[in-house]
Formats: structure tokens, C-alpha cells, sequence
């Protein structure tokens, strides 16, 4: 059986559903280590997370353009997303997890961004960093672009039709996470200081 096929069946089977957040998902799932799926619409699409003895060990992202599995599914999740959870015998479940799993479960953690990507104004310590993505020179529009630190992602926007992505950020190092429209991702380290900081990374 195809994997939205037995997503589908397994969600569909089920009446007993749950309104929660993600993290409220994660406490719900861990609390008596329950296997199940949880589901949400993301607007474009569904996203899937499979749970195995409470914890989030597949994820499958269905949409129009196709199907996205692991860690990818996961990358552009915002945290305010509401899931249904679905209860499925572990055993079944886990020969499906092997086919999406999670390997970095850092985008699943509890400061990802829940909004556009604006950090909490302080008196001191802020900086403005713009991102401009160009390909062979020519800037790029819709690119998915996060801020991360430590792994966590605090701020994601998209690119304007100038090629823009913008963050305001405290000083520091970060990584800058780029994701092209198909689904590849780079990243890049840089430091934000004093005023602000602008840059152009090529994708070539």
C-alpha cells in the first residue's frame, strides 16, 4: 500500500479527534507514549507526523505537487498549525516510519516561529539583517528563507519579488536556511552586528 493510501485509510478509520497545537500534539502523544498520526491542513497541502511510543518519528507533507517525506516535511512548519491525532497500532506504524523519518527533530522543537519573522524589539542588542537570493545574478522570488540558532528556527519569511527576505534579530551568529522551489535546502552562516547586516547568496 502507498503511503498517502495508508494515511488516508488510517485517518479516515478513526473518529476519535483532537484539536491541538504542536506542541500540545507532542505533550498528548508522549502522555501514555500513544502511536497515531496527527494531521493538519497547511493550507497548500497536509502534513502527516507519525508517532511511535509518543514520539514524532515520520513525517509526510501531501500536496499538489506532490509528496515530500522526513526531515523536508517538517522544515516550514510554524507551531500554530492544528492537528487531529489518530490512534494506530504501533506495529503498522512502523513499517511506514521507515519510509519518512525524522532524522532532525530541531524543527519540531518549542520556540519555532509561530508568525511572520520579527524578534522582540530591545533597546540594545538588535540588528536588521536582509537576505537578497539571486540565481545567475537574477533575484528570486517566493524563496522560503529561516533564521536559525542553535538549531532552532526563530523567523522564516518569503522572498518578494526583489529577491528579499527580512529579519530582525539579536546580535549574533546564525544560520541562514534556504529552501528553492525544489525543496533543496543550503545553509548558510552568518553574524548579525551593530545596525544591521545585508547580504546576497547566489543558488546557483
Amino acid at each position: 500500500m502507498e503511503i498517502s493510501e495508508f494515511l488516508n485509510e488510517q485517518v479516515n478509520a478513526t473518529t476519535l479527534k483532537y484539536s491541538l497545537k504542536l506542541n500540545d500534539l507532542k505533550k498528548f502523544a508522549d502522555d501514555g507514549r500513544k502511536s497515531g498520526i496527527g494531521v493538519a491542513d497547511t493550507g497548500i497541502g497536509k502534513i502527516y507526523l507519525l508517532f511511535k511510543k509518543g514520539e514524532p518519528e515520520g513525517a509526510v507533507e501531501i500536496e499538489k505537487n506532490g509528496i515530500i517525506l522526513g526531515d523536508k516535511a517538517i522544515y516550514l512548519l510554524k507551531g500554530s498549525e492544528m492537528f487531529s491525532f489518530h490512534p494506530v497500532e504501533q506495529d503498522l506504524i512502523e513499517s511506514y516510519i521507515l519510509l519518512c523519518r525524522i532524522f532532525d527533530r530541531s524543527h519540531l522543537t518549542s520556540n519555532m516561529s509561530m508568525a511572520m519573522p520579527t524578534i522582540e524589539r530591545r533597546n540594545e542588542g538588535t540588528g536588521a539583517y536582509m537576505v537578497k537570493i539571486v540565481k545567475c545574478q537574477v533575484p528570486q522570488s517566493g524563496i522560503h528563507v529561516s533564521i536559525r540558532k542553535q538549531g532552532r528556527v526563530i523567523g522564516s519569511d518569503v522572498t518578494t519579488p526583489e529577491g528579499k527576505a527580512y529579519f530582525k534579530v539579536l546580535f549574533g551568529e546564525y544560520d541562514c536556511v534556504v529552501m528553492d522551489r525544489d525543496r533543496k535546502i543550503r545553509i548558510f552562516s552568518v553574524t548579525v552586528r551593530s545596525g544591521g547586516r545585508e547580504e546576497i547568496i547566489e543558488i546557483g
